[in-house]
């Protein structure tokens, strides 16, 4: 099979930031560089999950790009992930391209209460081209590429399931809410004699996230002196009148990775 993609591409490592670039940033915030960023020198990139410094929406995006790759019908063909690299005909087609088009996210429930949530409605967008000079057999082929992309991921239990996915960090989708598919024709080549059709399929996939606020003034302790006092007078000196001294104790629970406690970042599809 020939295609730019290999496993450590479903876990890729998340920007590196100096030192001094996170104090700027803790100070302006009043927080610690560890405060902002999860993985540290004490926690071993392999063992964070990837949501740490990858949104669902790529996550979902590898995922898919990792299953359409492995379908039957596309075996051999050249496959991206990324526009960037130009397409070069003879040698790039048949290619299959899965990309992020755009995504648009909405409030969940009321903007202005409880933390920051959003429902995101992510547009993946599956290119197939291939080369044939026979107009019903180019069409035909393209068809059988659609209905295998179909038919291979949204029957895909795994990939679909609400619950337990095989998505990294359990990423889940909700559902996707809407499709379009169109056919485009052309020529291609130095001298234009290289016929191709080009099928365009875009899916909208719906999920949610929720951002909670970071917390880093835990309430780990309440100190209360109870005395008696007459009514209007302050209370008498620690000498005069012995204080009644109540402390709370609260202990402070935290997701673990690599042996130091880090805020959970936000999760995919929670209610």
């Amino acid at each position: 099979m020939i295609y730019d993609f290999v496993a450590d591409d479903l876990v890729p490592l998340g920007p590196e930031f100096g030192a001094p670039v996170l104090a700027q940033i803790a100070l302006t915030f009043d927080l610690v560089a560890d405060d902002l960023v999860p993985l540290g020198p004490d926690l071993d990139e392999a063992e964070a999950p990837i949501v740490f410094y990858q949104s669902y929406s790529q996550v979902i995006r590898d995922a898919l790009f990792a299953k359409a790759v492995q379908l039957p019908f596309f075996q051999g063909w050249v496959a991206r992930r990324s526009k960037q690299l130009q397409i070069q005909p003879p040698q790039d087609i048949p290619y299959l391209g899965v990309y992020i088009i755009e995504e648009q996210m909405g409030p969940d429930g009321d903007a202005n209460a409880g933390d920051i949530r959003f429902v995101h409605s992510l547009r993946i967008g599956f290119q197939v081209i291939i080369l044939n000079n026979d107009p019903v057999k180019s069409e035909l082929k393209l068809d059988a590429a659609f209905w295998a992309l179909m038919n291979g991921l949204w029957r895909d239990p795994k990939l679909t399931n609400f619950i337990n996915s095989d998505m990294p960090d359990n990423t889940r989708i909700e559902g996707v809410t809407r499709g379009n598919r169109t056919h485009h024709w052309g020529s291609g080549g130095l001298d234009n004699e290289l016929p191709y059709g080009e099928l365009q399929y875009d899916a909208w996939i719906s999920y949610r996230t929720n951002f909670a606020p970071i917390i880093t003034d835990d309430l780990n302790r309440i100190h209360v002196e109870t005395v008696p006092t007459p009514s209007g007078e302050l209370p008498p000196d620690g000498s005069e009148v012995q204080r009644i001294i109540t402390e709370y104790e609260f202990t402070t629970t935290r997701l673990k990775h690599g042996g130091r406690n880090v805020e959970r970042p936000p999760r995919a599809n929670r209610t």
